[in-house]
């Protein structure tokens, strides 16, 4: 089974390495599109924004909360089938983001020598990875679909809302994007599609009592049209809006670094005179050759 997962990753990782070539000739310095290498754990427990950590650690409990509560809203009590939509799999997994993010930020905001472990960390990178992107590809298919969509309240907290809260959360915390990445949404999509086939060939049932989870994806009377949109899903859309994912990243990076630059200089007496923090920070900054580096609690992204 070790072996079955290890060479189904290396495969993946293949995959993401073919679909990055084109960003990967254009950044010969790789920090954009690539790296597997643990970030400082104050890019998961910290925002890069501003140095009083409390109003995030609020921000991280309230999107627990919230996208938990949300959750078991959805979960019909009457029902066991639950389980079959993929919209119920990429807010399950988003909750579990925000759930993960807010204990470890409050564990961090609590007991600063209490360091998350790196397993820790890896599995939390890996639930944004996953999230990210996948929220962005169900909410573009939900409201973009030729098939007729139900519009009411638990839509739109699902299907809308929850993109929303993905380009706020991309924005402000710190947990870098990579384009090589794209292995692990590509792997929460493809599992459910998989899924989809062994739903099918088990001759399990639908809410209308039909032998298919979504009438599109119905492999019975349309195989080819379901072989195509599943395919296209897994490999097309979702690394799409990872790269989107990946797009805002960059863009909070380029934001953040213009920020930086402007507040490095206090006009006095008509002159722009770098203060002596900012000099310090500067200096450090383009000294280091990682991709981030923290002061005094604090990470900067070395763009």
């Amino acid at each position: 089974m070790i072996f079955v997962l290890r060479s189904t990753k290396q495969r993946l990782q293949k995959l993401a390495a073919c679909l990055v070539l084109p960003c990967c000739m254009t950044d010969s310095s790789g920090k954009g599109w690539r790296g597997d290498m643990l970030p400082n754990r104050t890019a998961f427990t910290a925002t890069p924004w501003w140095h009083d950590q409390k109003l995030f650690v609020g921000y991280r409990v309230v999107c627990a909360i919230f996208t938990l509560a949300i959750l078991i809203w959805s979960v019909p009590t009457d029902s066991n089938r639950w389980i079959s939509f993929y919209s119920n799999w990429m807010y399950a997994t988003l909750t579990f983001h925000f759930c993960w993010s807010a204990a470890v930020c409050l564990r961090e905001y609590r007991s600063s020598n209490t360091v998350p472990s790196e397993r820790t960390l890896r599995i939390g990178w890996m639930l944004y990875d996953m999230s990210m992107a996948t929220s962005l590809t169900v909410s573009a298919e939900y409201w973009f679909s030729p098939w007729p969509v139900t519009i009411g309240l638990r839509s739109i907290l699902r299907h809308a809302l929850n993109s929303v809260m993905v380009v706020i959360d991309v924005l402000v915390c710190g947990i870098p994007s990579r384009l090589d990445r794209v292995v692990y949404p590509v792997l929460h999509s493809g599992v459910y599609s998989v899924f989809v086939v062994l739903y099918w060939l088990g001759g399990f049932r639908g809410y209308d009592g039909k032998q298919y989870i979504y009438s599109f994806l119905d492999l019975n009377t349309v195989p080819l049209q379901a072989t195509v949109i599943m395919l296209g899903h897994t490999f097309i859309l979702t690394p799409v809006f990872h790269v989107v994912v990946c797009a805002l990243c960059t863009a909070r990076l380029k934001l953040l670094k213009k920020l930086r630059n402007e507040n490095a200089y206090i006009p006095v007496n008509g002159n722009s005179t770098q203060t002596s923090e900012m000099k310090i920070v500067s200096d450090k900054i383009e000294k280091s050759s990682d991709a981030q580096v923290q002061i005094n609690g604090v990470v900067f992204e070395n763009i």
